[in-house]
This record gives structure tokens, sequence and C-alpha cells, in this order.
């Protein structure tokens, strides 16, 4: 029997390569993401593979990018659909990472979680991909800014200079005092839903409790930057 091509049996091969590193993933944690598996599970030889990602480490590389790019995506949708209301849109967005990170565990956990042994992303491609949602963030104070609903705190000169670094290596065409909010709302934001998600909370609390938990310190945190 004459074995079907490769495009007839998989029409994407390279997304099909990526659902099925993200399945080898959840199953077996990213250092033990393998090309050769990936290709038995698939059915195709090994050098299919690397006419894609010619190293686990490119394959890597293009889960990350691809997964802060999905979580720029989410961030953008649900803070537009309040672009009216600055406090609900800064919600919005906050919410909206936690769904994410909640729905794609795997994802957040390769981009947030443990480093991958022996893997070093090449800050070229990821670090442009991680400014994504940054991005969003800092549209969303900034907007509030600009109409006078948000107040930007004070920082010291050493860490003036460092904000200074951020926007100039980002391109960011906003205050330093706005990159200091989003690196605080961003924190804030990125350590309840880390404990979350890793079990931290939930020792202790329901589920329903630690979304009234984060709903509360997004209230306090919005006050705080006189937003709320």
């Amino acid at each position: 029997m004459v074995r079907p091509k490769k495009n007839q049996q998989h029409p994407n091969l390279q997304s099909a390569i990526k659902e099925t590193a993200r399945e080898q993933i959840a199953e077996r944690g990213a250092a033990a993401l393998s090309l050769r598996r990936i290709a038995r599970e698939l059915n195709i030889t090994a050098p299919a593979i690397y006419n894609y990602f010619p190293s686990r480490d490119e394959l890597v590389t293009a889960l990350i990018v691809d997964a802060y790019h999905s979580l720029a995506v989410a961030l953008a949708e649900a803070s537009d659909v309040v672009h009216d209301n600055h406090a609900a849109s800064i919600t919005a967005a906050a919410n909206a990472y936690r769904t994410w990170a909640l729905t794609h565990a795997e994802e957040y956990a390769l981009i947030f979680g443990t480093p991958i042994p022996d893997y070093h992303a090449p800050m070229e491609v990821t670090g442009p991909a991680a400014a994504e949602s940054m991005s969003v963030l800092i549209r969303v104070l900034d907007a509030a800014y600009q109409d006078g609903k948000l107040e930007l705190g004070d920082f010291t000169p050493a860490l003036g200079e460092m904000l200074g670094s951020w926007t100039e290596k980002f391109e960011y065409e906003v205050p330093p005092g706005i990159i200091h909010l989003a690196l605080a709302c961003w924190a804030q934001i990125h350590g309840l839903v880390s404990l979350e998600l890793f079990g931290h909370l939930s020792v202790n609390l329901e589920y329903e409790e630690v979304e009234s938990l984060f709903e509360v310190e997004i209230q306090a945190m919005l006050a705080r930057m006189g937003a709320a």
C-alpha cells in the first residue's frame, strides 16, 4: 500500500507539530519534550519535523511566542469591550489574564514557570512577544491617565533610570510613570494568578473564594491608582 504524502496526512503539519508538542508538555512537562516522540505520534519521519523546527529549542521558542501572542490577544479583546470605562477596562484585562492562565495552564507554565533545563530563550525573538501583553496593559493605563482618571506615583531616581531604559528599548510612547504602574499592576495580577494556578491558594480556599479575593485585590489596586 502506498503511504499517503505528509501533506495529505496533515494539511498543516506545522500546526500539528505544535499541538502535539503542547499535548506532550501537558502530559510529561516541557523538559520531556521530544521531536522524535512527536514524529512517532504524527506517524511521520523525524526529518519531516526538522524541516519546520531544526531543534527542540526552536520548537519551544515557537510555542513560547504563540503563548505570549495568545495572552496578548485575550487581554486586548477583553479590555476593548469596555474601552469607554477605564476602571472596567483595567479590570477586564486583569480578569482576562486570570482566565487565560486557568484555561491555558501548560502554556502559562511554559512562559512563567520553572525554566526548561538547557533551554535558553533567544530574547530577540521572545522579548518582543512578551512585550505584546504588557503593551496592552500600558495602552489601557495610558488611556486612563490621558483622561485624568489615573494618578502616577513617585519613584526613586534609580527606578526612573530603569523605567527610561524600558521605554527606550520597547519604544513605548508614554510617561515613565505609566510603565511603573504597568509593572506594579502586572506584579500584583501575576502574583495572585500564579499562587492560584500552582495550588498555593486552593489549599484553604474554594474556587469562588479565590475569585472573590482576586476581585477585591484588583479593586484595591484601582483605588491606589485613583482609578476606582
